[in-house]
This record gives structure tokens, C-alpha cells and sequence, in this order.
């Protein structure tokens, strides 16, 4: 079953002062075979990174399979951002791209963020919403 790691994954898993339990959480998620990449992450991780953890980054996408981005990517956000409207709710636009691609290659999606929930109810996307170790 192809896995698709959220934003949410990679940036608990990556960032210094995250505490070494939600690491140990995550990395059976980074680690399985069947995890892969979106461009959207990708876009979202290293958008903002200085360059030694862009450097990092980078390093570690490279070990994972990239899934294709659909050419009716942006139609497909935009029909699940008013699907996800037409019941009272706003969904982040990157969340939307993820959601997309995930959907486009019926991919499981991984993630803490809650967002991911109201898209699912509106579409057949495949959620595993993971809940923090406290």
C-alpha cells in the first residue's frame, strides 16, 4: 500500500527540538518502504528551510519515491476546497495539493493535521491521522 508523508511527519521528524519519542513515533513511517513524496511536501519543507537544513532535506527526499503530480492537479484542489466549503469548511490551499496527489494515486495518507479529516469526509481520500505521543 503506497503511503504518502504529510508535511506534519517530516516536520516533527526533522526539527532539533522535537522530543526523541515523537521521532521514534514517526520514523517507522519515514522508514517503510512503501513511503513516498509529494511535490507539494517537498515545495512546503523546503520553501522556508536555511540552507544546511534544505541540504538535509533534500538528502533525505532523495531516498523516497516521488508520486507523479497529476496534470488536473489544481481542478482536483479546487473541487475539494468547495466541496470541503459547501459544509461550513476552509482547508489550507497546500493541504488541498496534498490531498489531491494523495487521491490521484489512491495513496494512504499520513498525517497529524486535522484538516486531512474534513477533505476525507468530502472525498474518498485515505487518511491515517496519527494523534502526537503525549
Amino acid at each position: 500500500m503506497t503511503l504518502l508523508l504529510d508535511t506534519s511527519l517530516w516536520i516533527d521528524f526533522t526539527r532539533a527540538r522535537s522530543p526523541a519519542p515523537l521521532k521514534q513515533f514517526i520514523a517507522p513511517f519515514v522508514l517503510d518502504p512503501e513511503a513516498h513524496l509529494a511535490e507539494p511536501v517537498r515545495f512546503e519543507m523546503l520553501r522556508s528551510a536555511r540552507p544546511d537544513e534544505a541540504q538535509q532535506l533534500t538528502a533525505q527526499f532523495a531516498t523516497l519515491p516521488t508520486l507523479s503530480t497529476p496534470a488536473d492537479l489544481w481542478q482536483r484542489a479546487i473541487d475539494l476546497g468547495q466541496a470541503c466549503r459547501q459544509i461550513g469548511q476552509t482547508v489550507l490551499s497546500l493541504d488541498l495539493l496534498v490531498a489531491a496527489v494523495a487521491l490521484h494515486h489512491n495513496a494512504l495518507l499520513v498525517s497529524f493535521d486535522a484538516d486531512f479529516e474534513t477533505i476525507a469526509s468530502v472525498s474518498e481520500l485515505r487518511l491515517q491521522r496519527l494523534k502526537r505521543p503525549a
